[in-house]
């Protein structure tokens, strides 16, 4: 005969596990309705709480897990590295323990950490999330609180990200300031924040009366080799702009590399401006102006807002402004 499981209860209830472990534990977070109805369903199951099951909601301990998807062929990942080390550093509490799990399709959700064992995940961080992300399903069903980095493809969902709209549109402002109006903006694919980031640069344009004939936006560049062979093409096109202005110091050091190879004297002739602030960015050559993120910041939000969720208190979404740092790839 099958053993029972917590997992088996859970769908013959049609409630998440996390609802069936706080019957078990007799937590007050339960209606009476409910708990009397998941009572009756794990007497007639004859399901037997392990010790684990017994002591999920009242244990010290609390875990939360960082998942990651990432893209094949998609090589700008050091924000996202630098984001979850300061996650990391963010918990100073004994009793919350913090680790991380990454895929790259959703074949291998069925054997992650987020589908197989949720019953003791308290928490969870999304990055990359995508459109209808299986894993926000799979969260929601089982009633596990959870934050994206990032902005959400739904605004039901609580997320801590860069304020991209207007730090996009005040950079753009500053390129402006420094009399350079031919820009060719170079972003990846049309995520929420790609998009809050598109929309910011064309708003400059509109708010500013700029032209937007002076503005080419690249879009779907996510790797250092297209974006290097792009410049290559618009040099030969006689296309090149006044300034690069690229979504990602990562893939701005392509740009760099192909006007260099070009020998185009930056910033005399064309200025080059990043966004992200990696630490590498400054050993750039020409060392890279950028639009930093605040990443202590955002990942102190993401962290305690998520800790907060988790002990039953209501969050908001929230977006960090970026600032520009200057250094030697804008012109002066």
């Amino acid at each position: 005969m099958k053993n029972i499981t917590i997992k088996d209860v859970a769908k013959e209830c049609g409630v998440s596990t996390q609802t069936v472990s706080r019957v078990i534990n007799e937590s007050s977070n339960v209606s009476e309705k409910t708990r009397k109805f998941v009572e009756d369903k794990i007497r007639k199951l004859g399901y037997k709480p392990n010790l684990y099951a017994k002591n999920l909601s009242k244990r010290k301990m609390k875990n939360i897990l960082v998942s990651v998807r990432r893209n094949k062929g998609h090589t700008a990942t050091i924000w996202a590295n630098i984001l979850v080390s300061e996650i990391f550093a963010c918990n100073k509490n004994k009793n919350v323990s913090i680790f991380m799990e990454q895929y790259y399709d959703d074949r291998e959700l069925s054997n992650s950490l987020l589908n197989t064992s949720n019953t003791f995940i308290d928490g969870v961080i999304i990055f990359y999330e995508k459109k209808n992300d299986k894993r926000v399903n799979i969260l929601k069903k089982e009633n596990i609180p959870f934050i994206v980095v990032g902005k959400s493809y739904s605004d039901e969902n609580i997320y801590v990200s860069n304020d991209d709209f207007n730090s996009v549109f005040k950079a753009t402002e500053y390129l402006f300031k420094k009399e350079i109006e031919k820009i060719t903006f170079i972003t990846a694919n049309p995520t929420p924040m790609n998009i809050e980031r598109k929309n910011g640069i064309i708003e400059a344009y509109r708010k500013n009366n700029k032209s937007t004939e002076n503005l080419i936006i690249a879009e779907k560049m996510n790797n250092q080799k297209k974006i290097y062979s792009f410049v290559k093409e618009m040099y030969n096109k006689k296309m090149l702009p006044e300034a690069f202005f690229v979504s990602g110091d990562e893939k701005a050091i392509a740009v760099l590399k192909a006007l260099n190879e070009l020998n185009i004297m930056i910033p005399e002739e064309v200025s080059v401006l990043g966004l992200d602030n990696i630490p590498i960015s400054e050993f750039f050559y020409p060392a890279l102006t950028t639009l930093a993120l605040n990443y202590k910041k955002i990942s102190e939000r993401v962290y305690e807002k998520l800790i907060n969720m988790m002990n039953g208190i209501k969050e908001n979404s929230e977006e960090v402004s970026g600032e520009i740092i200057e250094r030697e790839s804008v012109k002066k």
